[in-house]
């Protein structure tokens, strides 16, 4: 099996979760994951029996060789590695990939599967121009899929609606369960670390600190907030200057650098509320489930969020955080109006529902998306652990 995805594969877990379910299932299936060489990363990386992550090198900088045509001439080198390869089903994981992909399977009669990250053709940093060739370049492959897979309800009725398909099949991007177990939460992580007294509630915010992540909102809401209502930033970005000095400013405002991915989940379970701060400067990050949002779960707390569909919809089913409309002064009241006995029930029920909202659930669909696949109707399988 062949994923194409041009990125250099660095924080690629999903394909990764992806390509381990497939190896439980099928445990002679090959599989090779694509992505793009940038020059400190391995042209080759094992991920484990039969899983490889191999990066090709796009042609040098300058010249006529800019834009497009580095794009088209990676297609090309791809292309002629795998031509004759016995390829069972070939994935697409963005809409650029999507023509190769395309050309591949039907030269190798392996299936077809598209299985995009986001709204593909809204997208933050997408302008104009490429959103219409997004736009056309899925209207005219996505009809010849064997499966579309999307990673929320809103953008499956999106693209059902759109392109007049069968609505897609909804895997959402959730972590996986840690070998072991949820590590036990330190109460005094950071109580001690930045001598929070032990009655003030904390606040989390874990991820890259870059714009459209409302940081500077976050910011403004937690120098207005009561002065035992504290928020840590913990991660790294182009606005850590920022933060940083908002942290010299006020004495609720704390700045983390980020910690190791293995170390997350425990210095996430430190805190008492959790913070997503996807903006809705697009319609992918206004249909968006941030993958955050469950890993505060998985630590234990709940989830202060944006009103936006998908977070709505979670937050109304398990009722495990707060949604909150944009104004700062949204912000302002819910973060003033939460008690000690408001965000202890909530941390119970964000525990409880990390049983429907793990990955260890949402492989199940995927898998029955492989299973329906043609190209993998010869391959031996092996029962699936419940």
């Amino acid at each position: 099996m062949l994923h194409l995805y041009r990125s250099p594969l660095v924080n690629e877990s999903r394909i990764e979760r992806a390509c381990q379910l497939a190896r439980r299932i099928f445990p002679d299936l090959q599989q090779r994951v694509v992505g793009i060489q940038n020059g400190t990363l391995p042209s080759q990386e094992c991920k484990g029996p039969g899983i490889v992550f191999q990066r090709v090198a796009p042609p040098p900088r300058g010249g006529w060789q800019r834009g497009p045509f580095r794009t088209r001439i990676w297609d090309r080198s791809v292309a002629d590695t795998f031509q004759g390869w016995n390829l069972a089903a070939i994935s697409a994981h963005s809409w650029g990939v999507l023509p190769l992909a395309a050309r591949l399977a039907r030269g190798a009669g392996a299936a077809l599967l598209y299985e995009p990250h986001e709204l593909e053709s809204h997208t933050a940093h997408t302008p104009g121009w490429l959103r219409w060739l997004a736009r056309w370049t899925e209207n005219r492959l996505i009809k010849r899929c064997d499966a579309v897979v999307v990673v929320s309800d809103s953008i499956a009725d999106w693209y059902a609606k759109t392109y007049d398909i069968p609505r897609p099949v909804v895997v959402r991007n959730m972590p996986a369960l840690p070998v072991g177990g949820v590590p036990p939460a330190d109460r005094r992580l950071w109580r001690d670390r930045f001598e929070i007294p032990e009655d003030h509630i904390i606040f989390i915010y874990q991820g890259g600190l870059f714009p459209g992540r409302r940081i500077e909102q976050l910011i403004l809401v937690f120098a207005r907030a009561k002065p035992d209502r504290h928020v840590v930033f913990m991660g790294y970005g182009e606005l850590e200057e920022l933060v940083r000095a908002a942290a010299q400013r006020h004495p609720n405002i704390h700045f983390a650098p980020a910690v190791k991915p293995d170390e997350v989940l425990r210095h996430t379970a430190g805190a008492d509320v959790g913070l997503v701060g996807v903006e809705k400067v697009c319609l992918s990050y206004y249909y968006s489930l941030p993958n955050k949002l469950f890993e505060y779960l998985m630590a234990g707390i709940p989830a202060l969020m944006p009103a936006y569909p998908e977070m709505v919809r979670v937050a109304g089913t398990s009722a495990c955080g707060w949604t909150v409309g944009e104004r700062h002064e949204d912000w302002l009241a819910v973060v003033n109006g939460l008690d000690a006995d408001a965000v202890t029930a909530a941390k119970r029920r964000a525990r409880a529902a990390v049983a429907a909202n793990s990955w260890e659930m949402e492989q199940k669909k995927l898998l029955a998306v492989y299973l329906s696949l043609p190209g993998f109707g010869s391959l031996s399988q092996q029962e699936f652990p419940v």
